[in-house]
C-alpha cells in the first residue's frame, strides 16, 4: 500500500498551518516542506542511494534540524538511524555498526558556525523534481534503538505503516482537534518523542518542541501557549507537580500520557485533583510507543492500571505454560498488530525468539483487571527470587516511593549463596528533604513482607536514567555489586 508524504500534504492544503514550534521559531507546513526540500538537495548531494542507512546524532538543542533531516530522509528514501548523543564515541560507533550506518549526521552538517539555530545552511545540493512524493507503508521509516535499562540495546525496524496505524490508533482513543498542540519535552531520538513528530505531521497538527524537560517552562507552556497534549514519565510529572505548587490546570490541556515506568496513586490523584486528564500508557519501542492507554471516557477511573489496548492492537496475557490467562492472572504481556516491528536489525535470533507467530513477547509481567484494562507489573528479567518467593521490583518501589522524603528509588537483585537472591534497593531524596536508612527500613517494614524487605540499601544523589527517564537496573546493580567486591577486597 502506498501513502503520501504528510509534510507535502499539508503543505499543499493548508500551507499556514503551524507544524512545529520552540522558545526560538515558529515553523509552518509551507516553511517545513521547504526546509524539507532543501535538506533533501542537500543529503543527495553526498552521493547517498536510496535505501542507506543515515544515523541522526543530534544534541537536544538541534531539534529543529533533527526534526527537518528526518522527514528529508524519508523524502528521498533513506532509512533514519536514531542514535542519542550521551552515549560515549565507542558505544555510537557500536550502535552505527549494527544498525549498517552508511553517514552519520549532527547538526554541524545542515548549521556552519553562525546560522541560527532553526535554520537550513546554505551549501552544495542536487536539484530534484518537486512533484509529488509517495511511501510505500512496508517500507522501513527508521531503525530506533530499545532503552536498554536492563540488558543490551536492540535494534527494532519500523516501517511507515508502523508509525501511521500508530497515529492513527493514537487518535481514535483521544481525538484530533485543528488547534492540537503537542509539547514534546522527551527525546527525539527514543520512539516516544518520535511518535509525537510522526503523528502530528499526519494529523497535520503541532508540535512545540522544549529542547530539555524544565519543569517551570513546561508549566508556562501550559498556561499560556495552548498545550493540548503532553507526554511525560513519572520523574517528569512528579517535578512538574512540585513546580506547580497546586495551581490547577488549564481546561485547554486535554490529556497528558505518562508512561516509561512504575507510578504510585497518589501521584496521579495529585494530578487529578488538579485538573490534569493524566492516562497512564504501556508501550515499548517495538510497538512503536503505545500498546495500551486509559481512555479519556475511563478516565479518572482504572489510574492504577496502564489501560486498555489501543485499536487494532491484540494484547493477551499468557501463563509460564503459554497459555492465555484470564482477568487477575500473572503472565508475560504479549502484543499483536499493525504497530509492531517486524524484527530486529542484524539480529535473527532475537527475532525468531521475540516475535514467534507474529506476536510480540515483551518479557513485561501483567495482569488484566475486571474492566480489561492492564496492569503492568515488571520486566521478567527483573523479578527476584529470594528464598523461593517471588519479588516485585516496583511493589518495593512504589512503598519506597511513598515515603515523603523520597524522590526516587530503583530495586534490584543481588546474588546470595544463602537465599539466590537478596534485594537490594537505591533511593535518591527530595530536594530539601532527607531521612535515615533506619527509619527507612521501618517504613518499608510496615508495609512490606519480610522476604520483600531490601537487604541493602544505598543513597545516591540521582539515579541513573535513560534520556527518556527510564531507570537503568543494569547500572545500578553493577554500583551495588561494585560496592559488594570493595567491601569483601578493601
Amino acid at each position: 500500500m502506498i501513502t503520501h508524504d504528510p509534510i507535502q500534504f499539508w503543505a499543499a492544503v493548508q500551507p499556514e498551518r503551524v507544524a512545529l514550534r520552540s522558545a526560538r521559531s515558529a515553523w509552518t507546513y509551507g516553511l517545513l516542506d521547504h526546509a524539507v526540500w532543501a535538506s533533501a538537495e542537500m543529503l543527495l548531494a553526498r552521493g547517498l542511494g536510496s535505501g542507506e542507512h543515515v544515523s541522526l546524532e543530534f544534541d537536544p538543542e538541534d531539534a529543529f534540524h533533527f526534526a527537518v533531516t528526518f522527514h528529508a530522509l524519508h523524502r528521498v528514501g533513506l532509512l533514519p538511524v536514531v542514535i542519542g548523543p550521551q552515549g560515549t564515541a565507542e558505544e555510537r560507533q557500536a550502535l552505527r555498526e549494527r544498525a549498517h550506518v552508511d553517514l552519520s549526521l549532527t547538526a554541524d552538517y545542515f548549521k556552519p558556525e553562525g546560522t541560527k539555530a532553526g535554520a537550513i545552511a546554505r551549501g552544495p545540493r542536487v536539484d530534484i523534481p518537486r512533484g509529488p512524493v509517495s511511501r510505500r507503508l512496508d517500507a522501513p521509516a527508521a531503525i530506533c534503538f530499545t532503552s536498554g535499562t536492563s540488558g543490551p540495546a536492540r535494534a527494532p525496524v519500523l516501517t511507515h505503516g508502523n508509525f501511521l496505524w500508530s497515529a492513527i490508533a493514537s487518535a481514535r482513543n483521544l481525538g484530533v482537534r485543528e488547534n492540537d498542540l503537542w509539547l514534546c519535552c522527551i527525546p527525539l531520538h527514543h520512539v516516544g518523542g518520535l511518535s509525537i513528530l510522526t503523528r502530528s505531521a499526519a494529523y497535520g497538527t503541532g508540535v512545540l518542541i522544549h529542547e530539555h524537560f524544565v519543569p517551570e517552562a513546561v508549566n508556562e507552556a501550559i498556561d499560556r501557549d495552548g498545550v493540548t497534549l503532553l507526554s511525560l514519565v513519572p520523574t517528569m510529572l512528579r517535578r512538574l507537580l512540585t513546580a506547580r505548587r497546586g495551581r490547577p490546570f488549564p481546561s485547554t490541556l486535554r490529556a497528558v500520557l505518562i508512561g516509561g515506568g512504575p507510578m504510585e496513586p497518589t501521584l496521579l490523584e495529585e494530578a487529578v485533583s488538579l485538573g490534569m486528564r493524566a492516562l497512564p500508557t504501556y508501550g515499548l519501542t517495538e510497538a512503536t510507543s503505545q500498546v495500551t492507554t486509559l481512555s479519556l471516557r475511563d478516565w479518572p477511573n482504572g489510574l492504577t492500571t496502564a489501560g486498555s489496548p489501543l485499536a487494532f492492537t491484540r494484547v493477551q496475557i499468557r501463563d509460564d505454560d503459554g497459555q492465555v490467562a484470564g482477568p487477575g492472572v500473572e503472565g508475560e504481556i504479549v502484543v499483536r498488530g499493525p504497530t509492531v516491528t517486524a524484527g530486529y536489525m542484524g539480529d535473527p535470533e532475537a527475532t525468531a525468539a521475540g516475535l514467534a507467530g507474529r506476536w510480540l513477547r515483551t518479557g513485561d509481567v501483567g495482569a488484566w483487571d475486571g474492566a480489561g484494562r492492564l496492569i503492568v507489573l515488571d520486566r521478567r528479567s527483573d523479578r527476584i527470587v529470594t528464598g523461593g518467593e517471588n519479588v516485585s521490583p516496583q511493589e518495593v518501589e512504589r512503598v519506597l516511593l511513598a515515603h515523603a522524603a523520597i524522590e526516587g528509588a530503583c530495586v534490584v537483585a543481588l546474588p546470595s549463596a544463602e537465599w539466590g537472591q537478596e534485594v537490594a534497593a537505591v533511593v535518591e531524596f527530595k530536594p530539601g528533604r532527607s531521612t535515615t536508612l533506619e527509619e527507612l527500613r521501618a517504613h518499608a517494614a510496615a508495609n512490606l513482607s519480610g522476604f520483600k524487605l531490601p537487604r541493602h540499601l544505598m543513597v545516591v544523589n540521582a539515579l541513573p536514567r535513560s534520556a527518556s527517564g527510564k531507570l537503568l537496573r543494569r547500572v545500578v546493580r553493577d554500583r551495588f555489586l561494585d560496592e559488594v567486591a570493595k567491601q569483601k577486597h578493601p
